[in-house]
């Protein structure tokens, strides 16, 4: 049996503007993560929704390896997240959002969570990470954050970041964390920081790197057709860089270029349509196509 994942982030409904256009649907880290992630191995979300979404939530995730006995229902509604997106700079023009019920999230892991050999504290207030990470017995932790949380509480993400194992970040993000204007120089600083052995840094259309204190290891994107909507890019490639390891029960540094390649596959079905709907369909047929061959080696 593979290791399983647990993850804590958010799910939202994402008002989502690029130049392919305008939508709104239900998105947010852990639906990402868990969606790609589930190729993979089976997968527990953690976080919170309002009852309002809660029927997309499930809708979403049937039929994938995912246990949603951590998702708290709220009474008040799901968060709004408003983004649009500037394809020039692969960062976000202009940014607003609706809290909802995501404060009142009290960040209780149920035990299924608590001993997943794998956890990955999505992009949320550090706080409410570092509270699901003294949970954790978690033998592999990635951690993600976001230029919101470097910007007004560096010192919680960086003592955060020296608990876990692998952080996942932007360019603009490594950067920012570290003050240091090369992101390769900035990602190994990070390195051996108290627990932190890699930093994988996502590139938008240039790809993705994985940093070590010894090693860089740098890939292209997966070539797409058309990139249509990158919201949720950054959690399919942690979700598929984690999923990996557990997959193959490995987490040693000489697993982690197959492990950045599977994230990168990932990260490309992501950003083909708006919202999980190509992430959702991917995982859906390897599934399926999996299921195929296994029945085929038991004959």
């Amino acid at each position: 049996m593979t290791w399983q994942v647990a993850v804590a982030g958010t799910v939202h409904r994402d008002d989502i503007t690029t130049p392919k256009g305008r939508t709104t649907s239900l998105g947010g880290s852990a639906l990402f993560f868990a969606i790609a992630a589930s190729r993979f191995a089976r997968v527990h979300v953690n976080g919170i929704v309002g009852s309002d979404c809660r029927p997309e939530v499930h809708a979403v995730l049937e039929g994938l390896d995912v246990d949603l006995d951590g998702l708290e229902v709220s009474e008040l509604p799901t968060f709004v997240w408003h983004a649009v997106h500037d394809f020039d700079r692969w960062v976000t023009s202009s940014e607003s959002s609706e809290e909802g019920c995501d404060p009142t999230w009290s960040t209780e892991l149920p035990p299924a969570s608590a001993v997943a050999q794998v956890l990955f504290l999505a992009s949320m207030r550090p706080q409410f990470q570092q509270r699901v990470l003294g949970q954790s017995r978690a033998r592999l932790v990635g951690a993600d954050s976001m230029m919101v949380y470097i910007d007004s509480d560096a010192t919680a993400v960086r003592r955060l970041m020296e608990r876990v194992d692998m952080l996942f970040l932007n360019e603009e993000e490594v950067v920012g964390l570290t003050g240091i204007p090369d992101w390769r120089r900035a990602a190994r600083s990070l390195c051996g920081a108290g627990r932190l052995r890699a930093a994988v840094v996502s590139r938008g259309p240039l790809g993705a790197a994985c940093v070590t204190h010894d090693m860089l290891l740098e890939r292209p994107a997966v070539a797409v057709d058309d990139v249509v909507d990158p919201t949720g890019a950054g959690d399919a490639l942690a979700a598929g860089f984690l999923g990996f390891c557990a997959e193959q029960e490995r987490d040693d540094d000489a697993s982690f270029a197959a492990a950045l390649d599977a994230g990168l596959v990932c990260a490309a079905h992501a950003v083909e349509t708006f919202g999980t709907a190509g992430l959702r369909e991917f995982v859906a047929r390897e599934s399926v196509t999996g299921a195929e061959l296994h029945g085929l080696d038991e004959q």
